[in-house]
């Protein structure tokens, strides 16, 4: 592949994420920012209400309730940070990475939503978070 080809193929890539950021942004971070602090109670009845059939698939109650109130730790959730899309997979799986500030450290939060003709609900959610460890 010549270098004109890879430059092509580059900003190709570069644009098509554009486009998808700026076709998702306005409704998906509205989305994120309204359901984290529902989701940051750590509430089994409330992670199973946001979630997609199939990721409620996968964990029983015992095992997620069980991930939650590792979670917990976190403390009560005090803001979140600008969301910024970071994948499209398959044109309907959108996600997202942001830095999540919670009373006993900051988590980065990866969220994959599934965009079901502009509902979404939760796919994958993922915390990172030294607080967790400590």
């Amino acid at each position: 592949m010549c270098i004109r080809d890879r430059v092509l193929l580059i900003s190709s890539c570069v644009y098509y994420f554009y486009q998808k950021s700026a076709t998702y942004d306005p409704i998906a971070i509205p989305f994120i920012k309204e359901v984290m602090p529902k989701l940051s109670t750590w509430d089994l009845a409330t992670h199973r209400l946001y979630s997609t059939n199939e990721s409620n698939e996968i964990l029983n109650d015992r095992d997620l309730a069980r991930s939650l109130k590792w979670l917990s730790k976190l403390g009560a959730l005090e803001s979140i940070e600008k969301p910024k899309l970071t994948g499209v997979m398959n044109g309907n799986f959108i996600t997202y990475y942001f830095i999540a500030h919670y009373k006993n450290g900051d988590a980065g939060i990866t969220i994959q939503l599934e965009d079901d003709n502009d509902k979404f609900l939760i796919n994958q959610f993922h915390v990172e978070s030294k607080a967790l460890i400590e």
